[in-house]
Protein backbone atom coordinates (compact mmCIF):
# COMPACT_ATOMS: atom_id res chain seq x y z
CA UNK A 1 0.00 0.00 0.00
CA UNK A 2 1.12 3.31 -1.05
CA UNK A 3 0.45 6.55 1.00
CA UNK A 4 0.43 9.83 -0.84
CA UNK A 5 0.36 13.12 1.46
CA UNK A 6 -1.20 16.16 1.51
CA UNK A 7 -1.81 17.31 5.36
CA UNK A 8 -5.59 17.42 5.17
CA UNK A 9 -6.15 14.72 2.54
CA UNK A 10 -4.53 11.57 2.48
CA UNK A 11 -4.40 8.79 0.21
CA UNK A 12 -3.57 5.35 0.02
CA UNK A 13 -3.47 3.10 -3.53
CA UNK A 14 -4.64 -0.63 -2.06
CA UNK A 15 -3.87 -3.49 -4.20
CA UNK A 16 -7.71 -4.74 -4.26
CA UNK A 17 -9.81 -1.69 -3.70
CA UNK A 18 -7.31 0.83 -6.06
CA UNK A 19 -7.27 4.94 -4.90
CA UNK A 20 -8.72 5.32 -1.28
CA UNK A 21 -8.81 9.50 -0.22
CA UNK A 22 -9.06 9.76 3.82
CA UNK A 23 -11.58 12.65 4.83
CA UNK A 24 -12.80 13.62 8.38
CA UNK A 25 -15.74 10.40 8.02
CA UNK A 26 -13.36 7.66 6.66
CA UNK A 27 -11.77 6.57 3.63
CA UNK A 28 -13.70 6.76 0.09
CA UNK A 29 -12.87 5.62 -3.36
CA UNK A 30 -14.58 3.61 -6.33
CA UNK A 31 -14.36 0.31 -7.11
CA UNK A 32 -15.82 -1.65 -10.11
CA UNK A 33 -19.41 -2.54 -9.74
CA UNK A 34 -20.83 -6.74 -10.15
CA UNK A 35 -21.31 -6.09 -13.55
CA UNK A 36 -17.98 -4.69 -14.60
CA UNK A 37 -18.98 -2.04 -16.53
CA UNK A 38 -20.64 0.95 -13.69
CA UNK A 39 -18.47 2.20 -11.01
CA UNK A 40 -19.75 2.00 -7.80
CA UNK A 41 -18.47 4.24 -4.70
CA UNK A 42 -17.28 3.07 -1.33
CA UNK A 43 -16.90 4.21 1.91
CA UNK A 44 -15.08 2.94 4.55
CA UNK A 45 -15.85 4.51 7.94
CA UNK A 46 -12.91 5.54 10.10
CA UNK A 47 -10.32 7.75 10.52
CA UNK A 48 -7.41 6.29 11.63
CA UNK A 49 -5.10 4.31 9.68
CA UNK A 50 -5.52 3.00 6.14
CA UNK A 51 -8.04 0.17 5.64
CA UNK A 52 -6.47 -3.18 5.66
CA UNK A 53 -6.18 -6.11 3.48
CA UNK A 54 -9.09 -7.98 5.47
CA UNK A 55 -11.08 -5.37 4.36
CA UNK A 56 -10.43 -5.13 1.04
CA UNK A 57 -10.73 -8.84 0.60
CA UNK A 58 -14.19 -8.75 2.31
CA UNK A 59 -15.88 -6.00 -0.37
CA UNK A 60 -13.53 -8.09 -3.20
CA UNK A 61 -15.25 -11.33 -2.13
CA UNK A 62 -18.84 -9.36 -1.78
CA UNK A 63 -18.82 -8.25 -5.02
CA UNK A 64 -17.04 -12.01 -6.29
CA UNK A 65 -20.55 -13.76 -5.41
CA UNK A 66 -22.71 -10.93 -5.95
CA UNK A 67 -24.86 -12.66 -8.41
CA UNK A 68 -25.05 -15.83 -5.94
CA UNK A 69 -26.65 -13.39 -3.73
CA UNK A 70 -29.90 -12.23 -6.08
CA UNK A 71 -32.22 -14.19 -4.57
CA UNK A 72 -31.71 -13.20 -0.75
CA UNK A 73 -30.54 -9.41 -2.25
CA UNK A 74 -34.23 -9.30 -4.22
CA UNK A 75 -36.07 -10.55 -0.72
CA UNK A 76 -34.16 -8.16 1.53
CA UNK A 77 -34.84 -5.27 -0.45
CA UNK A 78 -38.60 -6.20 -1.66
CA UNK A 79 -38.88 -6.21 2.46
CA UNK A 80 -38.09 -3.08 2.75
CA UNK A 81 -40.44 -1.85 -0.09
CA UNK A 82 -43.42 -3.95 1.18
CA UNK A 83 -44.73 -0.60 3.18
CA UNK A 84 -45.20 0.72 0.01
CA UNK A 85 -47.28 -1.70 -1.76
CA UNK A 86 -50.61 -0.47 -0.07
CA UNK A 87 -50.22 3.10 -1.57
CA UNK A 88 -48.49 3.07 -5.35
CA UNK A 89 -46.45 6.32 -6.00
CA UNK A 90 -46.61 5.91 -9.42
CA UNK A 91 -49.01 4.22 -11.81
CA UNK A 92 -46.72 2.34 -14.31
CA UNK A 93 -44.61 -0.43 -13.84
CA UNK A 94 -45.23 -0.20 -10.09
CA UNK A 95 -42.86 -3.23 -8.50
CA UNK A 96 -45.26 -5.78 -6.12
CA UNK A 97 -43.16 -8.16 -6.33
CA UNK A 98 -39.38 -8.63 -5.14
CA UNK A 99 -38.24 -9.86 -9.43
CA UNK A 100 -39.46 -6.38 -10.41
CA UNK A 101 -38.17 -4.37 -7.42
CA UNK A 102 -34.77 -6.07 -8.54
CA UNK A 103 -35.11 -5.28 -12.43
CA UNK A 104 -36.01 -1.58 -11.11
CA UNK A 105 -32.38 -0.94 -8.66
CA UNK A 106 -28.80 -0.46 -8.97
CA UNK A 107 -26.43 -1.36 -6.94
CA UNK A 108 -24.77 2.24 -6.01
CA UNK A 109 -22.12 1.80 -3.36
CA UNK A 110 -20.85 -0.45 -0.98
CA UNK A 111 -20.08 0.97 3.20
CA UNK A 112 -17.71 -0.91 5.43
CA UNK A 113 -18.44 0.31 8.47
CA UNK A 114 -16.23 0.17 11.62
CA UNK A 115 -17.30 -3.12 12.92
CA UNK A 116 -16.32 -4.54 9.59
CA UNK A 117 -20.03 -5.37 8.12
CA UNK A 118 -20.90 -4.66 4.86
CA UNK A 119 -23.82 -2.44 3.39
CA UNK A 120 -25.13 -2.53 0.09
CA UNK A 121 -26.72 1.04 -1.05
CA UNK A 122 -29.37 0.75 -4.02
CA UNK A 123 -31.69 3.42 -5.69
CA UNK A 124 -34.25 3.31 -8.45
CA UNK A 125 -33.02 3.46 -12.12
CA UNK A 126 -33.63 6.57 -14.20
CA UNK A 127 -36.13 9.41 -12.30
CA UNK A 128 -38.86 6.57 -11.07
CA UNK A 129 -38.17 8.07 -7.19
CA UNK A 130 -34.50 9.71 -7.52
CA UNK A 131 -33.86 10.35 -3.90
CA UNK A 132 -34.83 7.01 -2.20
CA UNK A 133 -32.41 4.56 -1.52
CA UNK A 134 -32.26 0.93 -0.27
CA UNK A 135 -29.52 -0.55 2.54
CA UNK A 136 -28.96 -4.01 3.54
CA UNK A 137 -26.28 -5.75 5.15
CA UNK A 138 -24.55 -8.88 3.96
CA UNK A 139 -22.32 -11.26 5.37
CA UNK A 140 -21.44 -13.68 3.38
CA UNK A 141 -24.15 -15.87 2.08
CA UNK A 142 -27.08 -13.74 4.86
CA UNK A 143 -28.52 -10.39 3.65
CA UNK A 144 -30.16 -8.31 6.26
CA UNK A 145 -32.51 -5.63 5.23
CA UNK A 146 -31.68 -2.30 7.00
CA UNK A 147 -33.90 0.71 5.76
CA UNK A 148 -35.25 2.92 2.59
CA UNK A 149 -34.32 6.91 2.95
CA UNK A 150 -35.99 9.00 0.66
Amino acid sequence: MRLFGQSSRRQVSDPNLGLLTLDRHGWSGSVAGPDGMQSIWLRIDGVGDAPNERIGRAVLACLTSYSALTLPLSGALFSLWQPYLDEPLWEEDYPTSPEQLWAQLQLEGIEVQRSGEIVLAYAFKGELWPDAGFSVQVEGTEVRPLHVDD
